[in-house]
């Protein structure tokens, strides 16, 4: 409604100019009618711009345009037609408006805006200098100015700028420090000891100041300059031994004198300083470690150093990596890494740097406490990695504990992504075929087994298995024979793959070549029979007694109930009680 009111109001203030017989286009001046109607238009259309819409803003537009052709003079439709047009237009529309209307300062800033955003920067000096003396009572032009010097490295004028702005807002630190930095980069040596001894005298408490003027007389790099600086880092000493910017400065010193043993000391003292910036403090520790590395270096210092260090509250973790890296690049031993990574896991919990490294020396010592714990803690707070659920899995599985460890598989295999190696999605289905066959759900474990063979389809541990539990059922004992043979190709000499052979052979009614096979796991046995050898011995007593050697059949029979670790030794008892199966 608002649209169609602006409009219809431009629609008749052109038949009222028309009928009066005049615009602009047509006179050298406008007339005080058109003027009024034209102020009109633009009030209106500035009503209309609040809106913004597409279609509000096409009507202003028109709006703008026709209020030139009314008044080509008009200031007011330049301007607010600049915030519709693209760069280069705003930027005509606003050099006619100052033109015409120099001392209008809103003019002239929106085109020192638009001469920034073009990156036209010799444009934008031009006008803010013109500016800041035709309004030179608006500081932010000076501001501007001084931008716009720094970006183009003015110095000269910047200083200029700089000494308005503090006559105008008066001497403060900010514009003092950065007199300082312009006056040292012109090289004006005078002119900085000048400006930094009247800030130490205006903040006769603040060392840094005094720290500055020492630092001034040591890149002068001469001798006499040098003795002076020392003095003045020592008097800032003596005021306070804590002082940041001192420690700092006398460790540049003594590293350009070549005085290693003092740099160490008070690098030693400035990195260790709680009030240090942890930025800073990382990049400087940063460099050391890296200087230390080299042959020479003072390892016995660092690891003072970084005991220190990390005693001091700590936001993150990236001290204790850095720590962590510097002490296994030198070499040194996990007892001397282990608290490291422990800390590292108490203020990060999701750090996997730490916590890979804290398992893997589980793993290596056979430690199942702490593999549980850091594998436990790793999954409870929903960690990616599918190794954390393999490994607290088998801590399960260990325990006989076996639906926790089935549970846990199945989520390992919910977390396995492209960066999981294979090794571990094949071992995952695995276990959880293994777990699925012991707690009686036959088909859960097949398709698991065969998921593994999609992945790895010579997998010989899972061939055997897959066999052997077939050969249990006695199904599809074809099938268990061609993936047992395969597994024996892929594994020999493995006494387990070779019982599986066999026992399917003897589930087949081959009992002779069954015997072959199981003489030979026997064989390859040796001396190392012990319980799990069990299942083995009773299955070598089984072949035997088909094959009508029961005399051997029941010394293996004895056997295997003296190792105690068969599935049923209640069945084995009758075979022995029996003398037969």
């Amino acid at each position: 409604m608002i649209l169609r009111t602006v409009i219809a109001v431009a629609m008749v203030c052109v038949s009222a100019l028309t009928a009066y017989g005049q615009t602009k286009a047509t006179a050298n001046e406008v007339d005080d009618y058109t003027k009024a109607k034209c102020d009109y238009i633009l009030m209106e259309a500035r009503r209309q711009d609040k809106n913004n819409s597409m279609e509000s803003m096409a009507a202003s537009y028109e709006i703008y345009k026709y209020c030139l052709k009314l008044n080509p003079k008009s200031g007011t439709a330049r301007f607010n037609l600049a915030f519709l047009l693209a760069d280069s237009m705003a930027v005509k529309n606003l050099k006619e408006a100052v033109e015409l209307y120099p001392d209008n300062y809103w003019y002239n800033h929106l085109l020192v805006r638009y001469y920034y955003k073009m990156g036209k920067m010799d444009e934008a000096q031009k006008l803010l200098e013109t500016m800041s003396v035709k309004f030179s009572d608006q500081t932010d032009i000076l501001n501007m100015l001084i931008e716009t010097y720094i970006s183009k490295q003015d110095y000269p004028n910047l200083i200029k700028a700089l000494n308005k702005l503090e006559v105008k807002e008066g001497k403060s630190e900010q514009l003092s420090i950065e007199k300082f930095r312009t006056y040292v980069q012109m090289k004006d040596d005078e002119s900085a000891f000048k400006e930094m001894a009247d800030l130490a005298k205006e903040y006769p408490n603040d060392l840094k100041y005094q720290t500055l003027i020492g630092d001034l007389y040591f890149d002068r790099d001469t001798e006499e300059n040098r003795k002076k600086a020392l003095e003045i880092y020592r008097s800032v000493e003596a005021k306070d031994s804590t002082d940041i910017n001192m420690l700092l400065s006398f460790s540049n010193y003594y590293q350009k004198v070549g005085n290693d043993s003092l740099y160490q000391d008070y690098l030693f003292r400035l990195v260790t300083n709680p009030k240090l910036d942890r930025k800073v403090r990382l990049q400087l520790v940063g460099g050391l470690v890296y200087e230390n590395l080299q042959p020479g270096g003072d390892s016995t210092m660092m690891l003072n150093m970084f005991d220190k260090i990390l005693a001091l509250p700590q936001e993150d973790v990236a001290m204790h990596e850095l720590c962590a890296r510097y002490m296994a690049s030198a070499k040194m031993s996990k007892e001397r890494l282990k608290p490291v990574l422990s800390q590292m896991l108490e203020i990060e919990p999701e750090s996997e740097i730490a916590r890979n490294q804290m398992l893997a020396y589980a793993i290596e010592e056979n430690d199942t406490a702490s593999i549980y714990s850091l594998c436990k803690a790793a999954c409870d707070y929903g960690a990616n990695d599918a190794v954390y659920y393999f490994y607290l899995g088998v801590t399960y599985y260990q325990q006989n504990n076996f639906n926790a460890a089935l549970e846990t598989f199945q989520n390992g295999l919910k977390h396995t992504d492209k960066e999981t190696t294979l090794e571990l999605i094949v071992r995952l289905h695995t276990l959880s075929g293994d777990i699925y066959h012991q707690l009686g759900q036959v088909e859960k474990a097949y398709m698991e087994y065969d998921s593994c063979l999609i992945y790895r389809p010579d997998d010989p541990y899972v061939l055997n298995n897959y066999a052997y539990y077939l050969s249990l059922e006695k199904k599809n004992l074809e099938k268990a024979e061609i993936m047992s043979k395969r597994s024996n190709e892929l594994d020999p000499n493995n006494p387990t793959n070779i019982d599986t052979y066999a026992w399917i052979l003897f589930q087949q009614k081959k009992y002779k070549t069954a015997q072959t096979y199981i003489s030979h796991a026997i064989e390859l046995l040796g001396d190392s029979i012990d319980a799990s050898s069990s299942t083995i011995i009773e299955h070598a007593g089984d072949i035997y007694y088909k094959c009508g050697d029961r005399e051997t059949a029941m010394t293996y029979w004895n056997k295997a109930l003296e190792l105690g670790n068969n599935d049923d030794l209640k069945a084995l008892e009758r075979k022995i009680k029996r003398r037969k199966i």
